[in-house]
């Protein structure tokens, strides 16, 4: 029963987040390497690969940032900047490289990639990539949370009592969190994508009790039937909306907020912004992708095996 709750979470968690993966589409005009690479540079995009490969070595730079004898500490310093230059090599071939280009290729129209790189460009694009889209990428991991603690209480049910509604947090009018909130309940088609994906999550749990049904397991499919009303009765909109406001003003300032409302109301403006989401979040996953590849891990333990010998023969030279 485990895994057919693991996946309706899932699910309920992607019903909510407005989709950022890119779909394949036929174009008439697919981008070119060349509009792409502009993109690249004009967002900035290999900071990905920065992140990425600080994220791998957290543990070699903190050892670095503790380390106080300075013979010790130049040792580790020549030591993480090789690993971060062989890290970020890595995750930039990647991402960035030929086949990933060739991949990017069949979901952009040149004409989309070109508005993109006008918009990276301008103060707001700029302020968006540096600060915001940072923030909204954090939105999946933070709605998965929430949805895995609403699941475990739907899932621990054994009656059909109706629990009484989730209290919503009421924040102070003109604050932070309200500011957020109201922009986070009039996001362009979170709501109707949240109310589409409830349904499809509960159709696909009748579906499964009716499965457990036909076998004889009539206690299962009464759960998951109750688990599906649950989904599609009581599991609001509202919810997620404002745990995601409540992220959003802990990591954005008023400004930030008010320029992205004021950007969501114009839907032409949002269409392009909603390209370069979709962009930064396939060059995210890749990067993620890339960090636990085969080939990462061959390169990590190749480096620790060239590492093994210096300290051997330190050790030695001491005795």
């Amino acid at each position: 029963m485990q895994p057919t709750f693991t996946k309706v979470a899932r699910s309920l968690a992607q019903a909510f987040i407005v989709t950022l993966a890119l779909s394949q589409a036929a174009h008439a005009e697919p981008a070119t390497r060349e509009s792409l690479q502009r993109y690249f540079d004009a967002a900035k995009s290999e900071r990905i690969a920065d992140t990425a490969a600080k994220a791998m070595l957290r543990n070699e730079g903190g050892a670095l940032q503790a380390e106080n004898d300075p013979k010790a500490k130049a040792k580790l310093a020549t030591r993480y900047e090789r690993l971060y230059g062989s890290v970020r090599k890595h995750v930039v071939s990647t991402v960035f490289g030929p086949k990933a280009i060739a991949d990017y290729q069949q979901y952009l129209q040149e004409s989309e990639v070109k508005d993109m790189i006008v918009m990276a460009q301008s103060p707001f694009g700029r302020n968006f990539l540096d600060k915001v889209n940072p923030v909204l990428q954090m939105q999946p991991a933070v709605v998965d949370g929430y949805v895995s603690k609403r699941i475990e209480q739907m899932k621990a049910r054994t009656d059909d009592s109706v629990p009484p509604p989730v209290a919503l947090p009421k924040p102070a009018a003109g604050s932070k969190e309200a500011l957020a909130l109201a922009m986070m309940l009039e996001w362009p088609g979170a709501r109707e994508q949240f109310t589409k994906g409830m349904a499809q999550v509960a159709e696909k749990s009748l579906e499964q009790a009716a499965s457990f049904e036909s076998q004889g397991n009539t206690d299962l499919a009464k759960r998951v039937r109750r688990f599906a009303t649950a989904v599609r009765t009581e599991f609001k909109f509202e919810e997620v909306a404002a745990v995601q406001a409540r992220m959003i003003a802990e990591e954005m300032n008023e400004a930030d907020i008010a320029t992205l409302t004021a950007e969501n109301k114009n839907p032409a403006r949002f269409a392009q912004r909603h390209k370069i989401e979709q962009i930064e979040a396939e060059l995210m996953g890749r990067a993620g992708a890339s960090l636990k590849s085969e080939e990462m891990q061959k390169l990590l333990a190749g480096e620790q095996a060239a590492a093994r010998p210096a300290k051997a023969g330190k050790a030695t030279s001491k005795q």
